[in-house]
């Protein structure tokens, strides 16, 4: 009976170890496929050291030690000064998006992001795709699972429609510059909150002062809504051309179409999409 205790004692300290070694490492969380009844529970809490025998120090008492004490480091081995945190308030992000100045860091900027919670439950962040370098510039929807799956803009049924769409009007994906709306799926293809889109909508912006396109072509009625002027639903919004100032001062052309997923429900709505790419093509010139 007492080496059972003793094992299972032995056991828990194990357990306890690793999780506290995970807790060091910078885990501030678990993820279960079910919930726990304390899943709201910190990991601090969850840590609760068994003292360990006379004259050994425990594992879990080791990586809860301040750093210095168990691996002394030199002034070289000293962490660089962190970078302007780009979650940390509207002024203060506005600031290090006007210092970004190329695509590259912008996307640099997005993968190191903190502060939102998307990231960390999507499989890939999408970017872009095409050509950077294109007069015309499409902003889709929010991603979904196709597209977390891949990590591009506009892929499967919806992204092959797309690419039809385009060709109907003699252009394909390497001449136009996609994007999407945001660049991570939401769990469960939710509705981005308040608070999502308004920390990640002023990265989107940067994103088209950069690409610096003549005009745009918005797909869908979440992002003509984002973008636009209120004017109501999609169908009433589509087929009109705005100019938007995106953050620099540069009005842009900006037209809204119908989304091809939409088409793909709504079939009898592709002449509507058609007449907004004759339109587009007519103003592309």
């Amino acid at each position: 009976m007492e080496s059972g205790m003793a094992a299972n004692l032995q056991e828990r300290n194990v357990l306890i170890d690793q999780l506290a070694w995970q807790h060091a490492m910078g885990v501030d969380e678990i993820l279960l496929d079910v919930p726990a009844p304390d899943a709201s529970m910190s990991m601090s809490a969850l840590i609760t050291p068994t003292p360990a025998p006379s004259g050994q120090v425990s594992l879990t008492q080791a990586s809860l030690a301040p750093s210095n004490q168990i691996f002394p480091a030199s002034p070289a081995d000293s962490p660089p000064a962190d970078p302007p945190s780009l979650a940390s308030s509207p002024a203060d992000r506005s600031t290090a998006l006007a210092g970004i100045t190329s695509l590259g860091a912008l996307r640099a900027a997005l993968e190191t992001l903190e502060g939102c919670a998307l990231k960390h439950t999507a499989s890939n962040m999408i970017f872009a795709d095409g050509n950077p370098g294109a007069k015309l510039m499409v902003i889709g929807d929010v991603p979904g699972r196709d597209e977390d799956r891949v990590g591009l803009p506009l892929v499967g049924a919806d992204g092959q429609l797309f690419d039809r769409m385009l060709a109907s009007i003699g252009l394909s994906r390497a001449d136009i510059y996609l994007a999407p709306l945001i660049p991570w799926r939401p769990p469960g293809n939710r509705t981005p909150t308040t608070e999502e889109m308004a920390l990640l909508l002023p990265f989107l912006y940067r994103h088209v002062q950069l690409a610096a396109p003549q005009m745009l072509l918005l797909l869908g009625g979440v992002t003509a809504k984002t973008i636009l002027p209120p004017g109501g639903g999609i169908l009433k919004l589509r087929g009109h051309w705005h100019d938007i100032d995106y953050g620099d001062a540069a009005t842009r052309p900006t037209l809204a179409t119908l989304h091809p997923a939409y088409l793909i429900r709504s079939p009898a709505q592709k002449r509507l999409a058609f007449a907004d790419l004759v339109a587009l093509a007519g103003k592309l010139g």
